[in-house]
């Protein structure tokens, strides 16, 4: 009686972790469609390339986009930073263009 619970766990057990094997290689594989997890782009995009964000200032490096960012933030302004082919580049929304560039154009 406990001989054949001693023989089935085991290989439950291996099929079940044969089975997730299975499973990961369909969802990681390159085949056909490519992997089921999401690639990231990192190539710089067109400054153009993000829909109604206006970009407001490019700056050289990635902390100096933050560093505007929060400031614009700081004074309630929604703004976000892109890597784009001509550095990092700040985005604001139509509305606060004018703000932004105002409130970048005296710091």
């Amino acid at each position: 009686m406990f001989g054949e619970e001693y023989f089935v766990f085991p290989l439950v057990a291996i099929a079940l972790a044969g089975l997730m094997v299975l499973l990961c290689r369909w969802a990681f594989s390159k085949a056909k469609g490519g992997s089921l997890v999401r690639r990231v782009d990192s190539r710089p995009a067109e400054r153009d390339a993000f829909g109604l964000l206006i970009d407001v200032r490019t700056v050289r490096t990635y902390n100096e986009a933050r560093v505007k960012v929060s400031m614009l933030k700081d004074f309630g302004i929604k703004a976000t930073a892109a890597r784009t082919k001509d550095g990092w580049t700040v985005y604001v929304w139509p509305n606060d263009e004018a703000a932004a560039r105002g409130l970048l154009d005296t710091h």
